[in-house]
């Protein structure tokens, strides 16, 4: 079986170095990229195993430049995998523009770029798939973590219409909406230079992350998780990441299934977004004389709506 070769960012810790051990494991190739990778992941450099400096961060042409770079290291890729990601908690009030932008450049429009950096090459060669570390959150936001669920809804969005954009051509788009794991999204990452700092892919909890009238009910929320999260973040980083390869290559646990765009990861995922549903199916019930009252004359289903209500909907 010839190997498959991925390209993974936000390799240096959590699901993104789980993704690296498990696709070394399974024979293939990976180029592992992210901030100081050299220096932080030198001891994995094999002839099935390449390090490429990526700030996903950086902007569309330095984003650019690295994808081809990349492309050149084993002569192809087979899979783009958009795992770098930052997080941090802050009341939707408090957040300054440059909070809110540092978070979109890294977890929106940095996969962004990425993926319009790989798509020309996967059209070339007639194949690729480009997969995506979402977050549950993406079916129902949390408290003071607004602007992370606002990115991972944006992201989750996002695979479902490049799926259906680029499916016939051979390419595939996979979100996966993972449910709390014990990784380092929300604690301080160093610099080369040893200094903390919030432009890496993972951003620290700062000190005060809510102002004075919010602190109260800040204080309740996160004392649902300290000292002991261990009840609410069920989690294993490396079963997560051998999931999803398994879901990429349809391999173990997804054999023979159809391709998902969106797949929950964690039981504690799956729990939220089934109830989350449930709820918004009553709730389009109950007010669906409402949706309906601003439509301009009694709707009738006309021959070919079947399509576009096809086209808008989830795929299995």
């Amino acid at each position: 079986m010839p190997q498959t070769v991925w390209l993974v960012t936000g390799t240096t810790s959590g699901i993104g170095a789980a993704l690296v051990d498990h696709i070394i494991s399974r024979g293939d190739k990976v180029i592992a990229s992210g901030r100081g990778v050299e220096k932080k992941l030198s001891h994995l450099k094999s002839d099935n195993v390449a390090l490429l400096e990526l700030d996903i961060a950086a902007g569309k042409s330095v984003v650019e430049a690295q994808v081809k770079k990349a492309w050149g290291i084993f002569g192809h890729i087979d899979v783009l995998f958009n795992n770098a990601g930052m997080s941090a908690f802050k009341t939707l009030e408090d957040a300054d523009d440059e909070f809110v932008n540092q978070l979109f450049q890294v977890n929106v429009f940095g996969q962004l770029h990425t993926s319009q950096a790989i798509l020309p090459f996967f059209r070339a060669q007639g194949h690729g798939t480009i997969a995506f570390t979402s977050s549950g959150c993406a079916w129902g936001a949390l408290p003071f973590l607004g602007h992370y669920c606002m990115t991972k809804a944006a992201l989750s969005s996002f695979a479902e219409s490049l799926h259906k954009e680029v499916s016939h051509l051979g390419i595939n788009a996979v979100a996966f909406d993972l449910g709390g794991f014990p990784t380092r999204l929300a604690q301080p990452r160093e610099e080369e230079n040893g200094s903390a700092s919030a432009k890496t892919e993972e951003v620290s909890q700062q000190q005060s992350p809510v102002s004075e009238p919010y602190a109260g009910i800040f204080g309740e929320y996160m004392g649902l998780f300290v000292p002991d999260h261990s009840w609410v973040i069920p989690g294993d980083p490396d079963k997560a990441a051998s999931t999803m390869v398994d879901v990429i290559q349809r391999q173990g646990v997804a054999a023979g299934r159809s391709w998902a765009v969106r797949v929950v990861i964690g039981s504690d995922s799956l729990v939220y977004a089934n109830k989350r549903r449930r709820e918004e199916l009553q709730l389009l019930e109950k007010w669906k004389d409402v949706s309906a009252s601003s439509d301009a004359k009694e709707f009738v289903l006309k021959p070919g709506y079947e399509k576009y209500i096809a086209v808008a909907g989830v795929e299995e």
